[in-house]
């Protein structure tokens, strides 16, 4: 063999060494931050109480992982197309990859750990139309804000550490994947168990073998899969309440109020004197004349000014769970669709733009004409509240959350429009 041809060899298999390092490397961190992101949010919003919400031991969850890897490379692929065509594509992916682990989950441990059959437009109960827009709305994240960070930090780790750090990943994952599959393999028994029983008299050798448990190493073992997935929660609760006869077990009794009293439910509380301040912000724009236009308006299965009040008081209770902005939150999701046209009829608007793209300009327009000045936030969240159509991405944090909030209400109003319309209408 020819020393050019050698040459040839090592420098391919040099380049395949720095694609596979990168990649791992990639994996890891976005692993790490998949984790962060779900244990940050769960935390915050069990009112500071940390909530490791990963599915092994340690701090990474690899469906993040192999999700934005996946969407770097098929990017190599679809970067020519345009950016909204580009995160359709990404979704897809994300979509298909979540409908994948739940299939492997669920031969493995049979067992379901979510079920979306409640929501509309599903596959199977595995993936919905909801879900596949937030995995919309996290890689457009990836992709325009994290993925630069994360290259330039690769860049800076020592040579040497890039091959030692996933050699040393790769066994630590692999160990924590067997005790992470232990666990839930136990867990899986018993809760198939108590599925499976199919008289309300419970056998003594069941009952034996339920008081002969060792209680906090049990409930150790239940209480992170009943944490982590709320399927799986429901599931066993009514498992336990099919027979009253389990509940009076040491063992499920105390597993039973350990799960009630550890696990909070992610809900928003709220009271008279929440309702009373929210009049009060939204008073002088709910009742003003041209406002009231708004309830002449459909917007999918409502009207416009019901899908504002609706955006607006999710957004009061998220700024007040967070800290944020209430008032300018409050007022800037009132505002963000302030037009007074249906959007479905065709020549109903005065621009050939399409709708997504031009009604932030008019409501804005419209909120400064009947309202007066704007803050640089309520202004945001108007301008931005349809991104990533708008391009450029919100600049405070309530101008991206009035955004995720819009498009959550949007797609119930959007199903109930589409599963509820008559068609004989």
């Amino acid at each position: 063999m020819r020393k050019q041809d050698l040459n040839n060899i090592y420098n391919l298999l040099l380049i395949s060494q720095n694609w596979l390092k990168y990649y791992f490397l990639v994996f890891i961190i976005y692993s790490f931050i998949g984790w962060i992101v779900e244990s940050g949010y769960r935390t915050i919003l069990e009112k500071g109480r940390f909530v490791n919400s990963g599915s092994l031991f340690g701090p990474f969850v690899p469906i993040y992982g192999f999700g934005a890897t996946a969407i770097l490379l098929i990017r190599l692929h679809v970067s020519s197309l345009a950016f909204p065509v580009q995160i359709i594509i990404f979704s897809v992916t994300a979509t298909a990859l979540e409908y994948l682990t739940s299939y492997i989950l669920e031969k493995k441990f049979s067992l379901r750990f979510w079920d979306y059959s409640s929501y509309p437009l599903n596959i199977n109960g595995r993936v919905c139309l909801l879900y596949s827009g937030f995995w919309a709305l996290l890689s457009a994240i990836q992709i325009i804000y994290i993925q630069s960070f994360v290259d330039q930090f690769i860049k800076n780790i020592p040579v040497r550490l890039q091959i030692i750090i996933p050699v040393l990943f790769l066994v630590y994952v692999s160990l924590d994947i067997f005790y992470s599959t232990r666990l839930y393999l136990r867990f899986a028994r018993v809760l198939l168990n108590l599925k499976g029983l199919k008289t309300k008299k419970i056998s003594g050798e069941i009952r034996a073998r339920l008081q002969n448990s060792h209680p906090l190493h049990e409930m150790k073992s239940f209480l992170r899969p009943l944490k982590i997935f709320p399927y799986l929660r429901e599931e066993f609760s009514e498992s336990i309440l099919r027979f009253p006869g389990l509940s009076n077990i040491p063992y499920l009794k105390m597993l039973g109020k350990n799960i009630q009293d550890k696990i909070e439910t992610l809900s928003f509380e709220n009271n008279n004197t929440d309702m009373a301040e929210f009049k009060n912000i939204c008073k002088d724009i709910i009742e003003h004349p041209e406002y009231q236009k708004l309830k002449n308006i459909k917007h999918h299965d409502k009207d416009i000014y019901t899908h504002n009040l609706k955006v607006a008081w999710i957004s009061y209770l998220t700024a007040k769970k967070l800290n944020l902005h209430v008032k300018e939150m409050v007022r800037g999701a009132l505002l963000h669709d302030f037009f007074f046209y249906d959007w479905r009829i065709k020549g109903a608007k005065d621009t050939f733009l399409p709708h997504g793209f031009t009604h932030p300009f008019v409501s804005r327009k419209n909120a400064e004409k009947f309202f007066g000045h704007l803050t640089p936030i309520e202004r945001d969240i108007i301008m931005k509240h349809m991104w990533p159509l708008t391009v450029v991405p919100p600049r405070y944090s309530e101008s991206f959350l009035v955004s995720l909030i819009d498009k959550f209400v949007a797609s119930k109003e959007l199903v109930q429009d589409v599963l509820y319309t008559n068609p004989h209408d």
